[in-house]
């Protein structure tokens, strides 16, 4: 003989119970989904500014001796103008 269940609830509360309990294990798995997708892109976002970090030490190495450049063009300048004021002494047209 079977035993009945007794339950302190009526069904349609028992109903509820379900589909609330069915409707909150829906949100957690969405939940830990997104999560999942969120740490895929922060991961891509972390991996490309370390390459950006690589790239830009680069860049300053190469850029270290910009100054003795900058330095180099003012005295090519003068002697630039040096050279265009001898010319016009020896009467030499440029």
């Amino acid at each position: 003989m079977a035993v009945p269940i007794v339950t302190a609830l009526p069904a349609e509360e028992v109903v509820l119970w379900q589909v609330s309990l069915t409707v909150g294990a829906v949100v957690i798995i969405v939940v830990i989904a997104l999560l999942g997708l969120l740490l895929s892109f922060v991961r891509n976002i972390e991996s490309g500014a370390k390459g950006l970090l690589a790239v830009g030490g680069g860049v300053a190495k190469n850029t270290n001796n910009i100054s003795t450049a900058l330095t180099v063009a003012d005295t090519l300048d003068a002697i630039t103008d040096e050279a265009v004021r001898h010319a016009g002494l020896l009467g030499v047209k440029l």
